[in-house]
């Protein structure tokens, strides 16, 4: 990865990607938390025929006779073009009330009803045959504890980005945010590389993001009696490699109490017209504001000298980064 400050000669990329959708998995059995029993889970030649006869005969075969597939080099598919336009990753889907298979590599799932005075308590990873899966456990929120868990849950939404990938999830109702001790260890995990807290000026609502480290497909569906929220993740082909991006950011601050400090240049990309703002985790525990990512170096370049001249009053920085990079952290 790398960081530019000033602007340079631009460099073009696009994106190529031939990603297959696994299929065909079968559910099986099982859970990641105490009382999950009603879960389910779910790889031309030519051959020459006849006789030589005469020298004659053989002399007109030779002038005749189509080249050998042998002497025929067989190339490689050209990869498909692919631009990961953020408004355009996959489309929504409702999230359904047990597993079906339904996997998407990107896009949105739905669920839930609109509750209240709800709060997360366990969150669980389990590594599976075919799949990886994580478990959100719902509770009622009691000040100070952990009530009863609830019979449904509240209103949610969990989506795929990219570069990097993760999983993005949004729950509205919650009167208690998750500490860092609360999220799991995903040291061993194969598909996953870490969670986080994403700290968000609104406290009905809950944002976390879970990082991916290779290409996936995810499903997510719900449980009732008690409430859950189960994600899993399987591995899909890849042939090809993702491109870079240039992501047009900000500067890298320690994520405790970073709702203040990101709140500012989050609302000022905002006002500018940017569609695609967003929090993303950096190493060493940081966090930063993205006005969004751009797949040249001029493009991204362009925006950042647009932004200075209206008087942005933020430093504005642009990373260099693969699909499932670490962003850096940049400091000020």
């Amino acid at each position: 990865m790398k960081a530019f400050m000033k602007t340079g000669s631009a460099i073009m990329f696009s994106a190529a990607l031939l990603a297959a959708c696994g299929s065909g998995e079968e559910a099986a059995n099982g859970s990641e938390a105490e009382n999950t029993g009603n879960e389910t889970e779910a790889e031309n030649s030519n051959s020459t025929n006849g006789e030589t006869n005469e020298e004659t005969d053989t002399d007109e075969e030779n002038e005749e006779q189509e080249p050998s597939s042998d002497d025929d080099v067989e190339s490689e598919e050209e990869p498909v073009e692919i631009e990961f336009d953020p408004a355009e990753e996959g489309e929504e889907r409702e999230a359904g009330v047990t597993k079906q298979d339904q996997y998407m590599q990107g896009g949105m799932f739905t669920g839930g009803e609109m509750k209240d005075a709800t709060m997360i308590g366990n969150i669980e990873h389990g590594i599976h045959e075919e799949f990886e899966r994580l478990v959100l456990d719902l509770h009622e929120w009691i000040p100070e504890e952990t009530g009863e868990p609830k019979s449904v849950p509240s209103s949610f939404e969990v989506t795929k980005e990219a570069y990097p990938s993760r999983l993005v999830y949004s729950l509205q109702g919650l009167r208690a945010q998750p500490s860092n001790e609360d999220l799991p260890n995903l040291e061993n995990a194969a598909y996953f590389s870490s969670m986080a807290i994403t700290p968000i000026f609104d406290d009905t609502t809950v944002e976390l993001a879970a990082y991916i480290q290779d290409s996936t497909e995810f499903e997510v569906y719900e449980l009732h009696e008690p409430a859950k929220i189960v994600t899993d993740v399987r591995a899909v082909d890849r042939e090809g490699e993702y491109v870079p991006i240039f992501s047009l950011r900000t500067a890298s601050i320690a994520d405790d109490g970073a709702i203040e400090q990101t709140q500012g240049p989050e609302m000022a990309f905002m006002e500018d017209g940017s569609e695609n703002v967003r929090l993303v985790h950096s190493a060493d525990s940081t966090l930063f504001v993205e006005e969004g990512y751009y797949f040249s170096l001029e493009e991204a370049e362009e925006k950042k000298e647009a932004l200075e001249n209206d008087g942005f009053e933020y430093d504005l920085f642009i990373e260099e980064r693969g699909m499932f990079d670490v962003p850096e952290n940049i400091e000020e």
